[in-house]
């Protein structure tokens, strides 16, 4: 689920969702801007964690509640997406560091 709640910048929008393997034990939601510029990701779990198929989308979450009663997935395949190499959410280059993907991301234009 894509939203658009800026007016000063309409290309930002936000994603809704939900991480495949909550970081907390109470149920939460994640509002992240697609710009993905922020000092809250610092590490590659942190940034696999919202650029992986392991940020389920909200929409997603709500179909599966509503149609299996449940969420359910594999385990062992979203904790391999979290360790996979970094890389740009919008051109797909694998980046080395947090830093450089951070420089990187500040003129990449997908």
């Amino acid at each position: 689920m894509l939203v658009s709640i800026t007016r000063n910048d309409p290309a930002v929008q936000f994603k809704l969702g939900f991480h495949a393997i909550p970081s907390m034990r109470q149920v939460h939601m994640h509002v992240i801007s697609t710009d993905m510029d922020s000092d809250h990701l610092k590490n590659k779990k942190h940034w696999n964690s919202f650029t992986t198929s392991s940020f389920l989308d909200a929409q997603q979450v709500r179909d599966m509640l509503a149609t299996q009663g449940t969420v359910q997935f594999n385990k062992t395949d979203y904790e391999a997406l979290l360790k996979r190499p970094l890389r740009c959410h919008r051109c797909g280059a694998e980046i080395s560091t947090i830093p450089a993907l951070k420089s990187h991301i500040q003129t990449c234009s997908g």
